[in-house]
């Protein structure tokens, strides 16, 4: 089931990337043409947005985000284990807060129209909640599949190798 998630999530973050340089490209085409495409500038934002979230979540779920591990893995495992324990804790809660308070707000931003495209500005405010809900289920999968201590490491395909 988690490999089709997975290539799910991929392919769709492909396409909005991909949707989001035609629109951009589309749009800057028609106004150099005297016809600009009224929204274009509004739906590649909104195409970009969701593609950053998605990219996170992708990047988060192989290991790749930012890490500062020089003084932790210098420690005892032991005490690893208790540091990396208190960052997962402290990042899953920080997640979960955004899922909490996201979708009311993206909710009461429904009405609001987002520029001249005339689509809902809680499709941009909703990115927030669904990809803080998509990086919890990545963290957990994580912590079940590689432990505590080793669930914010890189895995071996996002590390450099020397030449």
């Amino acid at each position: 089931m988690w490999y089709w998630y997975d290539r799910l999530e991929a392919w769709l973050a492909i396409v909005l990337l991909g949707a989001t340089s035609l629109t951009l490209l589309a749009s800057s085409t028609a106004r150099a043409i005297g016809q600009p495409f009224a929204g274009g500038a509004e739906l590649a934002q909104l195409l970009f947005i969701w593609t950053a979230v998605l990219g996170a979540d992708i990047t988060l779920r192989h290991g790749g985000q930012v890490r500062i591990d020089a003084l932790a893995i210098r420690l005892p495992l032991p005490l690893q284990r208790l540091v990396t324990g208190l960052c997962l804790v402290l990042m899953l809660g920080f997640l979960a807060l955004l899922v909490r308070y996201g979708f009311p707000l993206a909710f009461s931003n429904w009405q609001r129209p987002m520029g001249v495209a005339g689509l809902s500005y809680g499709y941009i405010t909703l990115a927030l909640p669904v990809g803080a809900l998509l990086m919890i289920v990545s963290l957990l999968r994580r912590i079940a599949v590689k432990g505590i201590v080793m669930s914010l490491a890189p895995d071996d395909e996002m590390t450099e190798k020397a030449p």
